[in-house]
């Protein structure tokens, strides 16, 4: 199993994009586990995971971030897990 971290905030409309397209791509990435942390509550952890802005993802060593994560963008990222 590999594990990939979602940090969004609840607040943030591009989070709710992000989440939507990735809820809907796991189904055709069954090895991958989604642990979802709320960025605002959890500042230290997001900061040592070098996470500076959401949304992000986080799987390893490797990060997608950016302003808006299109469906395409997450879908190449978890291909390449």
């Amino acid at each position: 199993m590999t594990t990939v971290t979602f940090y969004h905030s609840v607040i943030c409309p591009r989070c709710q994009m992000a989440s939507r397209s990735l809820s809907q791509l796991l189904d055709e990435f069954p090895h991958i586990n989604l642990e979802k942390v709320e960025y605002l509550a959890n500042l230290g952890r997001s900061r040592r995971d070098g996470v500076r802005a959401i949304p992000t993802l986080v799987s390893g060593e490797r990060q997608l971030s950016g302003f808006y994560l299109t469906r395409n963008r997450i879908r190449q990222f978890l291909e390449s897990l």
